[in-house]
């Protein structure tokens, strides 16, 4: 049987914590009359059956049929007419979340006009609010079953990815152009991100593109085409290639 809780709160939320449940497993006991402690930077969404209740502003609150209407119908149809009513409350942290990382855990693919394919690896920086508790519960904490600091972070880290990757796809003709690009590209991903973060109930403050760089076998190719330019006769250059392989070949047989 779940607990009966006379008092809901959640004091020790780290500045980090997006989320906390209370209780933390399983669904607690509400009575009317009990009070829910809401500190200025958080917000309380009651929570059951997959939908949110209501949710509570900074302040202490006495639960009633008042200011939580839905509950006048809950109460009769579970409880048998009852004070108590099960659900649980997620304390949404308020703070804007600064210095939050992104980055490819895998090199993305992508067409180079000058080079063909190519892979590159991507990493920046971003800032975040939560802009509306009661649909961010509905959609994270509801619908994906995250409410982990760190597992939301991953999850946000895969929009962001998806978008960039759209972002890059659409506007670059070749890495050679991407450095003057970082302006525009971090705006365009922006605005992508912002739009999905917003129908999470995330508002994106800031986000910044700290480095596209390609992968080891990238930059050989680089390499070689600035070797390739260097040399001007692309003809001269492949004789030269070919009697040097053969000169090799033959000074391995003579010291053989």
């Amino acid at each position: 049987m779940a607990r009966i809780i006379d008092v809901i709160e959640a004091p020790d939320q780290g500045r980090n914590e997006l989320v906390k449940r209370v209780p933390e497993f399983g669904s607690g006991d509400f009575r009317l009359g009990s009070q829910v402690i809401v500190r200025e930077s958080q917000k309380a969404v009651f929570y059951r059956d997959g939908h949110s209740l209501d949710l509570f502003d900074a302040g202490r609150h006495t639960i009633t049929t008042y200011n939580l209407p839905v509950l006048s119908g809950l109460l009769r149809l579970v409880t048998d007419g009852k004070d108590m009513f099960p659900a649980e409350v997620y304390f949404v942290n308020q703070r804007e979340l600064t210095d939050l990382k992104w980055g490819t855990p895998e090199p993305i693919s992508l067409r180079d006009s000058e080079l063909g394919l190519v892979r590159l690896r991507a990493f920046g920086q971003y800032s975040m609010q939560i802009s509306d508790a009661k649909r961010f519960v509905d959609q994270i904490v509801g619908t994906q079953g995250l409410y982990n600091t760190s597992d939301i972070e991953d999850f946000l880290r895969g929009i962001i990815l998806s978008s960039m990757t759209d972002i890059l796809g659409e506007n670059m003709t070749s890495l050679f152009d991407l450095p003057k690009l970082f302006d525009e590209l971090s705006g365009g991903i922006r605005a992508k991100v912002q739009d999905d973060f917003a129908a999470l109930g995330l508002g994106l403050k800031q986000f910044k593109i700290v480095s596209i760089s390609p992968t080891e076998e990238t930059s050989k190719a680089i390499d070689e085409r600035a070797s390739m330019g260097a040399i001007g006769d692309m003809n001269a250059y492949m004789q030269f290639k070919a009697a040097r392989a053969l000169g090799d070949v033959a000074q391995q047989e003579g010291g053989g």
